[in-house]
């Protein structure tokens, strides 16, 4: 198992990933050669998995109460959120998007779910 300080230092790194990407400028060209549409709100989806997973894996090395989680939930739904308004008011290329905070969401939801899933199956091993 990783030390905390080293979940502390990916959750942080992550964190800030998910911020400098949520506000450059990023070209529409990128990612086009992938065939489907809405492509990136999969990848708000991939942000907040991860987000929540590593948040929880930084809270979980400290033994604070388990309950917790939903609390790290509200939280990165709430950074989605603010990340999505931050992108309205400070960039000139970039909008908010109802879409993308709901795909953040999803995807902090299910790494809860499944934070939860790889937890229960190993309490019960």
């Amino acid at each position: 198992m990783l030390k905390k300080n080293t979940y502390f230092l990916l959750a942080i790194l992550w964190t800030l990933l998910v911020t400098v990407l949520s506000l450059i400028t990023i070209s529409s060209s990128v990612g086009s050669f992938i065939p489907f549409q809405n492509k990136d709100k999969y990848v708000h989806f991939t942000f907040y998995f991860v987000f929540v997973v590593l948040w929880f894996l930084y809270i979980e090395s400290k033994n604070i109460n388990p309950k917790t989680k939903y609390k790290i939930l509200v939280a990165s739904i709430g950074y989605g959120i603010l990340m999505e308004i931050c992108q309205g008011i400070f960039t000139i290329s970039r909008t908010p998007d109802i879409f993308d905070v709901l795909a953040n969401s999803a995807g902090a939801i299910l790494g809860i779910l499944f934070i939860s899933f790889i937890k229960r199956n190993k309490a019960a091993q």
